[in-house]
């Protein structure tokens, strides 16, 4: 109870000394916003803006990986993973409680760790549902906030106290895990991180050269870190002013992590735009809404009350993940949020559960999103067209607030501030913001994942590929 204390006044502390620091600063901030009409600047019309997100397809699931739940999470993972091999699938467990579902565990290539895949047999093939990173058997509580749904005694089997391979022992959950035989998983090529692609959408032959710089620097740092960890990395920026983008590998998928709180800000204030709750609306937190990771909510007794304002500032400034659930609850839940972040543009951007500090196998049983969706969404908010004028100014100074470590803003010159929210899991890194370059203001967003399990070498990726960014739009 103690440490629970102290966790709780130290938050407290920092997040006072945070709103003195934001208040501080926004004074200049609101006044660099007047002075430089960022809002009238930006393009506002479809003409003037680049294309949207480009919708990428799912990748077709062959039929031989539908013939059993081992055989399509084998897919899933050795097709996306790099160093995935057959001998990676160590057991399936059946429901006893619903037959209609199974789970199997992955055990990923040297430090990669174990993943628990859950799958459902609809008619006659299986869809994958939900998956976790079994690596907490001391506060499995992390784990289980994600597999809603899932029959309770494959939710006890994640972590069973025999898994030889052969062996008739049943664990705690009372099922029996099945070997599997490795011949009857299907033939998938093994995944590699794909050639980094430079992408320009119409960018100004006047601007070519300038911008190509630093896109190759981009580029080199992401083949660099796919090289030296197998790692995926991807950027994309948006020219606030011309209306042009640019990056490298701008539509592959990745794990959203803390970065998904952008489209449920914007989520929030559609609602409140609407008319259907206020920022001094207040409501109670649920025990559903708990998460581990970030923030001091979790720490409290659910049913403590706190205003839309006060949930909106925690979510962006601390990255409470339980402000974050409570919000997504009160707007109507992850369909509405997908809805929002489609009519933003963002068609590769889907909230598929909760917020929390885990992370599935791949991105597609997981919240995700694209450096291109990210980046214009961010677009929509600094031109004002995110949700009415004022709830996008509001969302913009909201970001700017954000004083949590920031490796986009650590790769740019100490005079250039930044509006931005972080995120981070297992071997995830991400970022993205809105930067104001004198000049030409930009919006970016930065992705990774499957790289070092080096916290330090994900941060050094970010403010790698912000610096090279910047670089392109400075000259």
């Amino acid at each position: 109870m103690l440490r629970v204390l102290v966790v709780l006044l130290a938050s407290l502390v920092s997040a006072l000394l945070a709103l003195g620091y934001a208040s501080d600063h926004m004074r200049g901030f609101r006044e660099y916003l007047s002075n430089s009409s960022i809002v009238e600047e930006a393009p506002s019309s479809q003409e003037e803006a680049p294309a949207v997100s480009r919708k990428t397809a799912p990748k077709p699931i062959p039929e031989q990986a539908n013939t059993s739940p081992e055989a399509l999470a084998y897919w899933l993972v050795a097709s996306e993973i790099p160093g995935m091999d057959p001998e990676s699938i160590k057991g399936v467990y059946k429901s006893k409680l619903d037959p209609s579902w199974a789970s199997v565990r992955v055990e990923g290539p040297e430090e990669e760790g174990t993943y628990v895949l859950f799958l459902q047999r609809e008619g006659d093939s299986w869809k994958a549902r939900k998956s976790i990173r079994a690596d907490e058997p001391e506060y499995p509580e992390y784990e289980k906030v994600v597999l809603d749904g899932v029959p309770k005694d494959l939710v006890e089997a994640i972590y069973p106290q025999s898994l030889a391979a052969g062996s008739s022992k049943s664990d705690s959950s009372g099922l029996l895990v099945e070997p599997v035989e490795t011949g009857t998983l299907p033939s998938v090529e093994a995944a590699k991180p794909p050639t980094p692609e430079s992408v320009t959408d119409d960018v100004p032959e006047d601007e070519r050269e300038r911008v190509d710089e630093g896109l190759e620097e981009a580029r080199q740092k992401i083949e660099d870190y796919a090289d030296d960890h197998e790692g995926i990395a991807g950027v994309y920026v948006r020219d606030l002013k011309g209306g042009w983008g640019y990056g490298v590998n701008p539509d592959e998928t990745f794990f959203g992590a803390s970065v998904m709180k952008i489209p449920i800000m914007v989520a929030v204030y559609r609602k409140i735009d609407e008319g259907e709750i206020s920022l001094d609306y207040t409501f109670e937190t649920e025990s559903g809404d708990w998460a581990g990771g970030a923030g001091w909510l979790q720490w409290q007794e659910a049913g403590t009350s706190h205003t839309v304002e006060d949930y909106l500032w925690m979510m962006m400034t601390q990255s409470d993940n339980v402000a974050t659930n409570a919000l997504m609850r009160l707007v109507g839940g992850p369909e509405y949020v997908n809805e929002v972040a489609g009519s933003l543009g963002a068609s590769n951007t889907v909230l598929y559960q909760k917020v929390t500090s885990e992370r599935a196998v791949v991105p597609i049983l997981d919240n995700r999103t694209t450096p291109r969706d990210m980046a214009t969404m961010l677009a929509k908010i600094y031109a004002g067209e995110a949700a009415s004028p004022i709830s996008c100014q509001d969302m913009v100074e909201l970001m700017y607030q954000n004083n949590l470590q920031s490796s986009l803003k650590d790769g740019l010159p100490k005079d250039v501030e930044a509006a931005k929210k972080g995120g981070w899991l297992y071997k995830v890194y991400d970022e993205a913001g809105i930067v104001w370059h004198e000049d030409r203001p930009y919006v970016v967003g930065i992705f990774s994942k499957y790289g070092s399990d080096d916290v330090e070498e994900g941060k050094g990726l970010l403010k790698g590929l912000s610096k090279a960014v910047y670089k392109a739009q400075d000259g």
